[in-house]
């Protein structure tokens, strides 16, 4: 190659590196970009360059990846499995009573999981979901539509249940399990994501059962709230609320406060804090009972209108599902045919407020994945104050 020809390609090359430097972007900067965007849209971006597929996955980006939390719920239609997310709408401090319509944030479908019952087992946490089908517990992450079937934890068991937990100190998902056919004083403890990802038995010091009631709860018969699980259970004749904390390991026993007037409903965590909500003999009302203080075994009690006070002909077409963390009850319908509704009521400031979804159940969807048009969709389950979360399984 001639001098000249040399020359002019070593000064091309120069030009196209300096233009290409002046149009990179720093990875400090592109990974802040990718903390402001939702899920579905970081998940895409990973295909565009080696580099952009591996900010997702680093342990920075996994444990500062947060979302507003929605409404999640699914489905299952034949062997489909159906998976929409919903928004909690803004709060409007001005109406006592509204109707609106908002758009879905996300759908989609995938093959029913072979081999699996997938009944909720725990709330969502932190992203993951927790399953159960005889002895062997299932952990879900929706945002990243992987399943991540556990091992049994203790071959001996015959029956078991689990509760799905997260410690914001070490940033660790950890799934609990105890023998539910007899009391024991110890449980066996799995830290999702370690090295040796393996169950540990932890003594419990309480030789306790938990309880599973005669009903089935929404979501799971626990909370995890700022690091502590939170379920009831049996020590010998007297039914208590166990804590564990995530970080410490440690149990805890609370005596309810409660007499048998009372009757739970559902477990939640209000504004950060344990509470029970439930009804009351002989009371048409919503009554909730907050730990106020766990140490020291103290709780208050509210007494909320019922959703017929708002609304008499939504009381048999809607069931209460849980609570935003702005403090509003979340209910939804049990089954869905050409609409789907979400009504949210503030029993402190008694307002009402009746969202449709559009995009969910309508004709439009029934088309889109081959439903029928006119059947109603049953055994819909949901997860309320659901975030994404990159987390690999």
């Amino acid at each position: 190659m001639a001098p000249q020809e040399e020359e002019k390609n070593e000064t091309m090359q120069r030009k196209r590196s300096k233009s290409s430097s002046s149009l990179s972007i720093p990875l400090d900067i592109t990974t802040e970009i990718f903390l402001k965007l939702p899920a579905k849209s970081v998940s895409r971006f990973r295909c565009v360059s080696k580099l952009w597929s591996s900010i997702p996955t680093s342990p920075y980006f996994t444990n500062s990846f947060e979302t507003r939390p929605n409404l999640l719920f699914f489905f299952k239609e034949g062997n489909r499995f159906f998976v929409v997310t919903i928004p909690n709408p803004n709060r409007r401090p001005s109406e006592s009573l509204s109707y609106t319509s908002s758009e879905i944030l996300d759908s989609y479908q995938i093959s029913y999981p072979k081999h699996s019952c997938l009944t909720i087992k725990t709330e969502s946490v932190h992203g993951l979901i927790c399953f159960q089908r005889g002895t062997k517990p299932t952990v879900w992450n929706p945002t990243m539509r992987k399943f991540k079937p556990l091992l049994k934890p203790d071959k001996s068991w015959e029956s078991l249940t689990v509760f799905l937990g997260y410690d914001p100190v070490e940033r660790k998902h950890k799934v609990v399990s105890m023998t539910c056919d007899q009391a024991s004083d110890e449980c066996r403890v799995l830290t999702l994501g370690s090295d040796q990802e393996s169950w540990r038995t932890v003594k419990t010091n309480y030789k306790h059962l938990p309880f599973r009631g005669k009903r089935k709860d929404n979501y799971g018969p626990c909370r995890c709230i700022n690091g502590v699980l939170y379920y009831q259970a049996e020590i010998g004749p007297h039914l208590v609320i166990m804590t564990f904390d995530l970080k410490s390991e440690k149990f805890h026993a609370i005596k309810l406060p409660w007499d048998v007037e009372f009757s739970p409903k559902m477990m939640i965590s209000y504004k950060g804090k344990l509470a029970y909500l439930g009804h009351s003999d002989g009371k048409n009302s919503l009554l909730m009972w907050v730990l106020e203080d766990a140490k020291k075994g103290e709780w208050s009690n509210y007494d909320f209108l019922p959703l017929s006070h708002y609304d008499r002909s939504s009381e048999t077409h809607f069931k209460l599902i849980g609570i935003t963390n702005d403090g509003e009850l979340i209910y939804a319908p049990y089954m869905v045919f050409e609409s789907f509704d979400v009504i949210y009521i503030d029993p402190i400031r008694k307002t009402f407020r009746r969202v449709k979804y559009k995009g969910v159940a309508d004709k439009g969807f029934r088309q889109r994945n081959g439903l029928e048009e006119h059947k109603p969709i049953r055994g819909i389950q949901y997860s309320p104050n659901h975030v994404d979360t990159l987390i690999s399984l």
